[in-house]
C-alpha cells in the first residue's frame, strides 16, 4: 500500500507572515479536503445503475444510499456521484487534488458512455480537516484546559479521550488530545485553518 502523504500548511502556502512568526506555532499539516463539483450531463440526469456497471472502481446500492461511489488512484480520493449531477469528493490533501479528481470522474463517464458529454461546471471547498502537535514530548492537561473553558468545549474523557473546542467567532474547530495531538476541521480554505490555529494555540500552551 502507497504511504500516504501531508501537505504542511505553512507560509509556503500563503507567504504572509515571516518566518519568525511562523517558528513559533506548530505548522499543521493537511489531513483530508472534502469538496462538492457539479457535473453536467447532456441528457440532464446521470444514470448510476449504468455508470456502476461501466466502471469497475465504483460501487453502486441504491436501496442503502442515493450516491454511486467512485474510488481513483491519482490523486488518492473517493467520490460520491448522485444523479443531479453532484459529486462529492473526500480524501484529497489539496485544492488541486480536488479540482484534479472531479475532473479524472468527469473524464472516466465521458469515456464509459460515449453517446453523453460530461462537463464540470463548479468545485467548491467544503471543510479542511488538517492535525499538529504542540511539540515533541510535550502534552495537554486536557482537565484543566475543561475547567477553563467548559463553556466552549465538550469533554467527556470516559466517553472519548479528545477534548472538541469550539471557541466563539473562529473559522476552526479543534479536537485536543492529552498526547498533544491536534485536529482541526471546519475550516473552508488554508487560511482558515492556518489562521484559526494561530489565534487558538496560545490558548492551549
Amino acid at each position: 500500500m502507497r504511504k500516504r502523504t501531508y501537505i504542511p500548511l505553512d507560509d509556503s502556502v500563503w507567504g504572509t507572515e515571516d518566518d519568525t512568526e511562523t517558528s513559533k506555532f506548530p505548522v499543521p499539516m493537511c489531513h483530508n479536503i472534502v469538496s462538492t463539483s457539479q457535473i453536467e450531463c447532456s441528457s440532464g440526469w446521470i444514470d448510476l445503475q449504468r455508470v456502476s456497471l461501466l466502471l469497475p472502481n465504483s460501487r453502486y446500492d441504491r436501496k442503502r444510499f442515493a450516491a454511486i461511489t467512485i474510488r481513483i488512484h491519482d490523486p488518492t480520493c473517493t467520490g460520491l456521484l448522485f444523479s443531479s449531477g453532484k459529486l462529492v469528493i473526500t480524501g484529497s490533501i489539496s485544492m488541486y487534488a480536488c479540482i484534479l479528481a472531479a475532473h479524472t470522474i468527469s473524464q472516466l463517464l465521458c469515456e464509459s458512455d460515449s453517446s453523453q458529454d460530461f462537463r464540470i461546471v463548479s468545485c467548491v471547498v467544503q471543510n479542511i480537516v488538517a492535525h499538529a502537535e504542540i511539540g515533541k514530548g510535550l502534552c495537554v492537561d486536557v482537565d484543566a484546559f475543561y475547567k477553563a473553558y467548559c463553556e466552549y468545549a465538550t469533554y467527556q474523557k470516559n466517553v472519548f479521550p479528545g477534548l472538541v473546542f469550539r471557541p466563539p467567532d473562529s473559522p476552526i474547530v479543534l479536537l485536543i488530545f492529552a498526547s498533544g495531538k491536534i485536529v482541526c476541521t471546519g475550516g473552508k480554505s488554508c487560511e482558515d485553518i492556518q489562521n484559526g490555529f494561530r489565534r487558538l494555540f496560545p490558548l492551549i500552551q
